[in-house]
């Protein structure tokens, strides 16, 4: 039973620690999802790239839908990756809000991606900053309802510490989305 218990810690915590985990070696890596809808004053998504994004959501759901929302936040998920480069983090994130701009909202539509607010944010001895605000693509991670061929659905970037540049790609339907390729320069 214990062992059981420290398999499942051990796997809750590798998915916790996914929006930190680092990578540089310029292999693609698949963003991970966050939900801000409990309350972090840790979690750098919340506190330093996206604190706006979640303060219109809160202010949204309780002023407009009238939503009491209990010490929690809204609904307002990310995806993220972390980079390390000379001595830095560079955190590259994409946030699920009302701004997006989605593709098709019916029960026949396949995956599709949406175009959402983009940031890279650079966080160095404590201190954020914003290197970048634009918007790239964005979809949920695959779930066991979605047909096989988007089993392998994801977002992905990778670094590279040479030129100090970003690439970002998603993958849906094992195809590449050539609208979602992107390169952004981090210095």
């Amino acid at each position: 039973m214990s062992r059981l218990l420290m398999t499942a810690f051990v796997l809750m915590l590798s998915g916790v620690a996914g929006a930190v985990h680092a990578q540089s070696d310029g292999a693609w890596q698949t963003m991970t999802l966050s939900d801000f809808r409990e309350p972090s004053q840790t979690d750098p998504l919340q506190t330093m790239v996206w604190p706006d994004a979640i303060r219109d959501a809160n202010a949204y759901a309780t002023r407009e839908l009238k939503k009491n929302l209990n010490g929690r936040n809204a609904w307002v998920t990310a995806l993220s990756t972390r980079f390390e480069d000379k001595g830095r983090s560079i955190i590259l994130s994409t946030v699920l809000t009302r701004t997006c701009e989605s593709g098709a909202n019916h029960a026949g539509a396949g995956v599709e991606r949406s175009i959402c607010p983009l940031r890279i944010v650079t966080l160095d001895r404590g201190k954020a900053t914003t290197l970048r605000e634009d918007r790239g693509c964005y979809i949920d991670p695959p779930d066991a309802g979605l047909p096989a061929q988007n089993q392998g659905d994801s977002i992905q970037a990778r670094f590279d510490p040479a030129t100090g540049q970003i690439q970002m790609r998603a993958i849906i339907g094992g195809q590449l989305i050539a609208e979602c390729a992107r390169s952004f320069p981090t210095r």
